[in-house]
């Protein structure tokens, strides 16, 4: 009888330290996923928010901005938003210059991913500076047209 308690008692703690291995084995993964940027929300949060846009510059020549199609990163407040058709223009205020308002273009068919741009709402918006026609077929340079938006 001895033995056959002995016997039971064996099967017991192998499956404790068979849980307490898997259990760190699960732990470890976890770690290794969130070391190697798989979990991360995403990638306009690797990028640096542009550093000193000036909005009074921009306002003076924007089609300098549009010359190589660049692209910029706003950390910015949304002050406003009107509908035009199926776009949107969001007008924004930065941090460093919370007086002035740079309008986006949000066009629809840009995906939000679940992000609601609400009035008075911080957000990071991914852009790029393009040109544009009017309604009126007239070309407009410069246009900062949203490509992806990110709450902070």
């Amino acid at each position: 009888m001895a033995a056959r308690r002995a016997r039971h008692s064996k099967k017991k703690g192998g499956a404790a330290a068979l849980l307490l291995v898997l259990g760190g084995v699960g732990v470890a993964a976890l770690i290794a996923l969130l070391g190697s940027g798989v979990l991360r929300k995403s990638s306009v949060r690797g990028l640096e928010p542009t550093a000193h846009f000036r909005i009074a510059d921009y306002r003076k020549d924007g089609s300098r901005f549009a010359s190589a199609g660049n692209s910029y990163v706003f950390d910015g407040r949304v002050e406003n938003i009107e509908t035009i058709g199926n776009d949107r223009v969001v007008c924004i205020s930065l941090a460093d210059n919370p007086d002035e308002r740079l309008p986006l273009l949000v066009p629809a068919q840009v995906n939000l991913r679940g992000v609601n741009l609400t009035r008075n709402d911080r957000f990071i918006f991914q852009v790029s500076c393009r040109t544009g026609t009017t309604p009126e077929g007239e070309q407009v340079r410069g246009v900062l047209v949203v490509n992806k938006v990110e709450i902070p």
